[in-house]
């Protein structure tokens, strides 16, 4: 709280000499990404608030955060304290970011956004919203560099190549169905700014992001030329070989919107709800279509290939949820039982189990584990041969008071009265 508020205050102190009266900060990065690195976390570094949804206004004496029903509990918490308003986006009747500034802004106000950091629609419609309302929008405001001093560094994770036999299909493949599907709406090149499409048409990966198999990157794609921006430390000799071997020129990230402010005499189709204000911007000597990105259809028709690739990995999954079932079974009596355990037993660390476990489940380890002792009790309660206190030992819970107000929670009602409810049926 006490780093919110005085993050708070620095923003605003720059805001107040770049005569600034509002500053939207979305929890998106460049690429439009849900998932980002630390490196664009700066709604979470301005507000305290870390869900993966979530936007926030600054003013010089107010400031709001938007998100959606997932976090609520969560915003209320992270915000406390730090003069911080939370808005929900759904389920109730809270004025929208723009009712919101036009209700606490007056005319000729300047509204400051990082135009990196926002679709070309949704500059758009800012800049629409706007002029109606007799406001001022910058787009190429970022005080960042200047106040968030500790700022974690881009990521440097090394690329590595998805192999064809796993991909189904090569890059050189891939380029041209890209081509193709661009005539169709007069562009002869693309830019990709979705971190999954550039990693599709180029069969590569990363681990940038958290969970996430991508690179921080761009991808320029057209029939005389294709050009992947990305810093160039994270592509060892094997990876550039392979992508020149692929006709992929590398060039480092940050050079992409010189790049397109030198290119001439093409149409480059940009879908604009992926691409930002500012890339589409960098755009001086271009014609640019905007539409869908092909990529995006293209990757969700799987080939033969990925088909098999999937069923393989239910049957490993299948094949792992039995064995992680049959260890419950064997120590489902352990009241010490811990998921340090259960990740010692499946190999795995506590992060990659977690996601695993929540993956193929929806649960979490510590979920699962207990919702298994519950399942296991009502096969000792249905049997009549079992008191409460004796089913409570038996499923690894230590306390009957805790274990009966857990087995009413999970299911409803009561033990006892799921014994009564049984033997009725008995009967």
């Amino acid at each position: 709280m006490k780093d919110t508020v005085k993050n708070l205050e620095a923003l605003r102190d720059v805001m107040r000499r770049n005569h600034v009266d509002a500053m939207i900060i979305p929890g998106t990065d460049p690429h439009q990404s849900e998932y980002i690195s630390a490196h664009w976390k700066l709604r979470d570094w301005a507000t305290g608030f870390t869900g993966s949804n979530g936007t926030a206004v600054v003013t010089l004496n107010e400031a709001g955060l938007w998100t959606d029903s997932r976090y609520f509990l969560q915003a209320e918490m992270e915000l406390a304290g730090t003069g911080i308003v939370m808005y929900k986006e759904d389920g109730g009747n809270d004025q929208t970011v723009t009712e919101w500034l036009a209700s606490h802004l007056e005319e000729d106000s300047v509204v400051a956004i990082n135009g990196r950091l926002f679709s070309v629609v949704q500059a758009g419609r800012l800049e629409a919203f706007c002029g109606e309302n007799g406001f001022r929008l910058a787009t190429d405001f970022d005080p960042f560099p200047a106040i968030y001093t500790d700022r974690p560094e881009l990521p440097l994770e090394p690329i590595y190549v998805h192999e064809e036999k796993y991909a189904g299909e090569n890059v050189r493949s891939k380029v041209s169905r890209i081509m193709d599907a661009c005539a169709v709406h007069g562009a002869d090149a693309t830019l990709l700014s979705a971190l999954d499409e550039v990693a599709w048409t180029f069969n590569i990966r990363c681990a940038d992001i958290e969970f996430n198999p991508v690179a921080i990157a761009y991808a320029y794609v057209s029939d005389g030329d294709c050009v992947l921006f990305v810093d160039e430390r994270k592509v060892n000799a094997e990876v550039a070989n392979y992508l020149h071997d692929c006709g992929v020129k590398v060039a480092s990230y940050d050079s992409v919107e010189h790049f397109l402010e030198k290119l001439k005499n093409k149409t480059v189709l940009l879908d604009p709800n992926k691409t930002s204000d500012t890339i589409a911007r960098s755009i001086l000597n271009c014609s640019v279509v905007y539409a869908q990105s092909p990529v995006a259809l293209m990757k969700a028709v799987k080939n033969e290939v990925q088909l098999e690739g999937v069923r393989r990995a239910m049957e490993r999954d299948g094949v792992a949820l039995v064995k992680l079932y049959m260890w419950l079974e064997e120590n489902v009596a352990d009241a010490d039982v811990t998921v340090d355990q259960l990740a010692v037993y499946v190999g795995m660390g506590r992060t990659s189990m977690y996601n695993k476990i929540k993956g193929l489940t929806g649960k979490s380890p510590v979920e699962l584990i207990q919702d298994f002792r519950l399942e296991k009790a009502t096969y000792y309660l249905k049997s009549g041969q079992f008191s409460v206190s004796e089913t409570c030992y038996k499923v690894g819970f230590s306390d009957p008071g805790y274990f009966s107000r857990s087995f009413k929670k999970h299911f409803g009602i009561s033990p006892m009265d799921y014994i009564r409810e049984h033997k009725t049926e008995k009967s």
